[in-house]
């Protein structure tokens, strides 16, 4: 649902200055960004279109934020922004509504807030509330391009009165390192724009909008290197928009508060990624907890890289995820999974090697890499691999040593793969065996054959098993005496090749020598 503005809105904007005792001879109201030039002359900015007219009942955390005059060119100009309740002094916003001039000192004096009204318009209702704002605490890593941090809590001069009729209640925030997964579904609302052409002013009424949450991987241009301190959700028909920048994304029932409204495209189109100061962040927490020295989450310098473990990239074979260059001393965690749209995770965890299965011939593979420190998480994904080839490559495998005692053997064999694949050995043992021959039959007569015994040859599976990389050993007792035994062994790679002739040993094994007893 869109909304043109009202007329009064500059009106509206004067009695708030009034308010403060402020000038209110400015030319116009601007909806604009509030972080100043280097926001608002980018292709993104921290700008609710579509969603639903929303009471403040249903809302009851959510407040305006309005600041100004502020100097530009030859004119003055008022911001406005969101904001939720924190507690009955304290208002949680986003830094870059209190950095309109990129000034490193923060102006109290020019804000105010308005809180219990699902309007902003000159007529306010009877649960209004109007507040001046004493102080500005902006967190300390806060950086506005790229934007980074971007939290900011406001200190109230007069405490709110949080009503039992639920127009002004506090929100409570989520848990720490809890961010919502994937698919999650949240809200957000806002008094800003409801349509995105630059023209539009804000109606001035209060609407929501349902988001789903989407990986800091499938947000990655938005975020950047700041993907720690930043969480991405999407509609298909809804998007925030200017003057919704500082409001609260929550999520579930009761509500909790999981991110700050940050930025999004210039013209707010639907269907593309809000991006959300993120609070289950403990880089963001430990600032609005009180720390003017949070610890500081994992940022990539180097990308992580993908690469063949073996000698060359053309034939099929492991994969290694080098992890680039880090800030922070991170941790790291590996998911190779495939490139494209319909992205599959293939294996997930702590060790940077995959070996990839024949049926992923043809594929383009990349690794994305989670690095965690007290700060907290990151995410940085590699370039795709060129698409993967079948390997051509057979292993290569020898015999080492065969040592036999009475009656048990022990194979050691040697093996390797020119691009590293992981190999798996079969052996096995041969023998003839003596057995007495079968009867046969001649007419109504039976008798036995003309040899008292007949021979056959036994082939008995070894137990084969890893010793070293590289070094396999295939164990078998019980063997018999005084038979020739071969030993036969197949070194088979990740992708089913084998050399072309079997390795082989042979031996007779010899009974212990008798001992004559003493006389």
């Amino acid at each position: 649902m869109r909304h043109s503005p009202p007329k009064s809105l500059r009106r509206r904007t004067s009695r708030l200055l009034v308010a403060l005792g402020l000038s209110a001879c400015i030319p116009a109201f601007q909806a604009a960004p509030a972080a100043g030039a280097a926001l608002s002359e980018g292709p993104l900015a921290p700008y609710i279109v579509g969603g639903q007219r929303t009471s403040i009942e249903q809302l009851p955390w959510q407040v305006y934020v309005e600041g100004g005059p502020f100097e530009e060119g030859a004119g003055t100009i008022t911001t406005s922004c969101g904001g939720s309740i924190l507690d009955t002094t304290h208002i949680l916003t986003a830094a870059h509504c209190t950095d309109v001039e990129g000034a490193t000192t923060p102006r109290p004096d020019r804000y105010e807030i308005l809180a219990g009204d699902s309007s902003e318009n000159p007529v306010l209702s009877a649960t209004a509330q109007v507040r001046k704002v004493a102080s500005i605490r902006r967190d300390p890593l806060y950086t506005a391009s790229p934007i980074s941090d971007d939290v900011a809590i406001l200190t109230l001069e007069t405490p709110l009165e949080l009503s039992a009729a639920k127009h002004a209640q506090a929100i409570g925030l989520v848990a720490v390192g809890a961010s919502p997964a994937p698919g999650t579904p949240l809200e957000v609302s806002g008094y800003g724009k409801q349509e995105g052409a630059e023209a539009a002013r804000p109606s001035g009424e209060l609407f929501s909008a349902t988001l789903t949450a989407i990986s800091s991987d499938a947000c990655r241009d938005q975020v950047g290197a700041n993907s720690a301190v930043l969480l991405c959700a999407v509609a298909a028909n809804s998007s925030t928009c200017q003057g919704d920048s500082g409001g609260p994304l929550t999520q579930g029932s009761p509500a909790v508060q999981v991110g700050i409204v940050d930025f999004g495209l210039r013209e707010c189109p639907v269907g593309q990624p809000d991006v959300f100061t993120n609070l289950a962040a403990p880089e963001i927490r430990a600032f609005i907890e009180g720390s003017e020295s949070p610890p500081i989450a994992p940022r990539p310098s180097l990308p992580p890289a993908i690469r063949p473990f073996g000698a060359t990239a053309v034939d099929f074979g492991p994969l290694t995820c080098q992890p680039g260059a880090w800030s922070g001393s991170p941790s790291f965690t590996y998911t190779f999974q495939t490139e494209g749209a319909a992205a599959q995770a293939l294996q997930s965890g702590p060790g940077e090697l995959y070996t990839a299965p024949a049926s992923l011939v043809g594929a383009q593979l990349v690794c994305v890499v989670e690095a965690s420190n007290a700060g907290g998480l990151s995410t940085a994904r590699s370039a795709a691999t060129p698409v993967l080839a079948p390997d051509t490559t057979v292993p290569l495998a020898t015999i080492r040593a065969l040592h036999c005692h009475l009656r048990a053997c022990t194979l050691t064999i040697r093996a390797s793969d020119p691009n590293g694949a992981a190999l798996g050995v079969r052996a096995w043992a041969s023998y003839g065996v003596g057995a007495r021959c079968p009867l046969k039959r001649r007419g109504r007569a039976r008798r036995a054959t003309a040899a008292t015994a007949c021979h056959r040859i036994a082939t008995v599976v070894m137990a084969a098993r890893t010793v070293s990389p590289g070094v396999f050993q295939a164990s078998l007792g019980r063997l018999p005496y005084n038979e020739r035994v071969t030993f036969t062994a197949v070194v088979t790679n990740a992708a089913g090749l084998h050399p072309a002739r079997a390795l082989t040993r042979a031996t007779t094994l010899r009974p212990p020598p008798k001992r004559r007893p003493h006389r």
